[in-house]
């Protein structure tokens, strides 16, 4: 019985001690140990977005006093998950009680470990924190979080119409007349969390670095352009992706369209009303593929509502009205090889030339991505046209603008490791294969376990690991032992390969293949906005700086503007200020403006516009 007694007391406290309690601002979580390392697994960071909360603002979750259990996922976001490669074979699945995230730190209670926040991609459609892919959960975070001793956090998000429907109907229920962009709300009300909370899980709340791949990169891009999301985060990565808006008026009228399509009866409200009747399944029941033959495609977006967004991106960086830290990005040399058609045939790449370049461009294009002379030859220029098209060169725009826009420092990457399993090699550098090295879960996937993991694999995932984390802890990814990583400069475009066995002095990243797609999408390189010196020499009509300021600001008007004017108008489109100018520097005054966005027109004395600039006053 002694012995009975003994053993017992011997397995209740080794389940006390794999087992640890942290308090939050709305209950006390339990989570486990996993190895050296805590891990608590749905954790709720606002109440479930359900029958009348579905299309709202996600509100704070109610609070709790006994410690709750963190020990599982919880269910993805209610999605129709196609299969990799096809856009016809499909689960539906998820559960509209979705809003958690999940922790893997090192130690528990106050400390100063930097804080990785990863967003998920899936084409805001699909995807989840629990994600599996090649036969292992592929944002795991225990591996990252141990050999990184950092703090690694996860979170999900409302997906497709669920996450970003605009609606005449769901206007109404807002101060601000508008609707939509639910889904960038729990991204920042999870932020918020993490702000008020990740110190209990020794983590440094001015350490938080987001990073998110594909429509995960994309919302990381769209968060350094909103001011909701100012301050909730001090480093970004964005991972094959570049920050995108939509039009709200385009945006709602196909939000009409697909309400129509449910229901014609009654008023916008009482549609909204019934669709929140209906279970989450039927509503995406009837959605397609983000991804079609290797094109992506953005069929619920982020938009322009002048709450969260008032302009488009290329807009905002360009004014310098942004979230500046310093930032990574980059990415894969074969993204689009999974999606691409498995046999190419030269004819495709001539026909997907034609479809896609200006006819102006398309012998230059020929040239770069020739058709070929057999299905080898063809695939490898079709897939080269879809990745660069679609990501390389907008990185570059991004890495472009960004860092003639800020201070902060910008780093870009281009991630060609192969998989070492031979079977595998020929898909090249895919979208979303830099995850698996990025988290070290490589190792445990089916064709990367055992005698499969290479020395090259684990090259790249322990460089990654140290350039990712890091970064997160300075906002430089350099480190001891690491192959220098170049800063970001537009000039010269330098980056660092990520491979087995890098070097870090490549510069010019397919500079010929992203000129080409520049051109054909009429893209106005940017202009730098940090100091009147830099608009020196340049085709610019005024420099207008700080921007963002808090009501008093400078204007440099190039030669011949004396009689110039500036007029200031409001997002209403309502004059709010108006100055007459002298040729060189003028100081304007708008104390009285409240805090936002406003365009500032230049006109000269016969009222024809020379220029416009956005403007932020906070």
């Amino acid at each position: 019985m002694k012995l009975k007694a003994l053993l017992f007391v011997f397995i209740l406290t080794g389940s006390v001690l794999k087992s640890q309690t942290v308090t939050t601002q709305f209950g006390p979580v339990q989570g486990t140990m996993n190895g050296s390392v805590y891990q608590f697994l749905g954790i709720p960071f606002a109440k479930p977005p359900v029958n009348t909360l579905r299309w709202k603002a996600p509100q704070n979750p109610t609070a709790w006093v006994t410690a709750l259990a963190t020990t599982s996922f919880a269910p993805i976001c209610p999605q129709k998950k196609f299969s990799t490669g096809s856009a016809s074979t499909y689960t539906l699945m998820g559960n509209e009680d979705c809003l958690y995230l999940n922790i893997w730190t090192p130690q528990t209670g106050t400390g100063t470990r930097p804080v990785l926040v990863f967003i998920h991609g899936g084409g805001n459609q699909q995807g989840g924190a629990s994600e599996d892919g090649g036969g292992t959960q592929m944002f795991f975070g225990k591996n990252m979080a141990t050999r990184g001793n950092a703090v690694v956090v996860t979170i999900q998000y409302r997906l497709g119409p669920l996450g970003f429907l605009v609606h005449p109907g769901l206007e109404p229920e807002n101060a601000n007349n508008t609707s939509g962009n639910y889904a960038v709300m729990d991204q920042i009300l999870a932020l918020t969390w993490v702000k008020n909370n990740i110190a209990n899980f020794g983590g440094d709340p001015n350490k938080v670095m987001i990073f998110g791949e594909s429509a995960g990169g994309l919302d990381v891009g769209n968060l350094l352009l909103t001011p909701a999301a100012a301050g909730l985060f001090q480093r970004a990565c964005i991972q094959s992706a570049s920050p995108v808006l939509a039009d709200y008026i385009a945006t709602k009228n196909k939000g009409i369209a697909f309400l129509d399509s449910f229901t014609t009866v009654g008023t916008d409200v009482q549609k909204i009303a019934f669709m929140r009747t209906l279970p989450s399944d039927s509503i995406i029941k009837d959605e397609v593929s983000p991804l079609t033959g290797g094109a992506v495609g953005l069929n619920w977006q982020s938009v322009i509502d002048n709450v969260l967004f008032y302009d488009y991106p290329s807009q905002l960086i360009q004014a310098g009205a942004f979230n500046k830290v310093p930032l990574m990005i980059g990415s894969n040399s074969e993204e689009m090889s999974l999606s691409a058609p498995p046999t190419v045939v030269p004819a495709m790449v001539t026909a997907l030339i034609n479809t896609t370049v200006p006819s102006s461009l398309q012998a230059q294009a020929a040239t770069l991505y020739p058709p070929g002379s057999n299905t080898t030859q063809a695939r490898q220029s079709y897939v080269g046209i879809l990745s660069d098209a679609q990501f390389t060169a907008p990185a570059r725009r991004t890495a472009q603008c960004v860092s003639m826009n800020q201070t902060d420092p910008v780093w870009r990457y281009f991630f060609t490791h192969k998989h070492t399993f031979a079977p595998l090699t020929p898909l090249g550098s895919y979208h979303g294969m830099e995850l698996f090295y990025v988290f070290n879960n490589w190792e445990n996937a089916t064709a990367g376990t055992g005698p499969l993991f290479k020395p090259q694999d684990d090259s790249v995932q322990k460089a990654m690991l140290s350039y990712w984390v890091n970064f997160a802890n300075t906002g430089n990814p350099n480190g001891s032992g690491l192959v220098a990583w170049p800063q970001y400069n537009a000039a010269n475009d330098c980056y660092l390969e990520i491979k087995a066995t890098p070097n870090g002095s490549q510069c010019g990243l397919r500079t010929a293949q992203s000129n080409l797609w520049d051109s054909s999408v009429g893209y106005v390189t940017c202009v730098s906005t940090l100091g009147v010196d830099e608009f020196k020499n340049t085709d610019l009509n005024f420099a207008l700086y700080p921007n963002p300021n808090s009501g008093v600001f400078k204007i440099e008007t190039p030669p011949g503007t004396d009689k110039g004017t500036l007029v200031i108008y409001n997002t209403l489109g309502q004059k709010v200020h108006e100055q007459k100018l002298i040729s060189g520097i003028n100081e304007i005054r708008t104390l009285g403006l409240a805090g936002g966005f406003y365009n500032c027109i230049l006109l000269n004395d016969a009222n024809k516009q020379l220029g416009s600039r956005k403007l932020l006053i906070e």
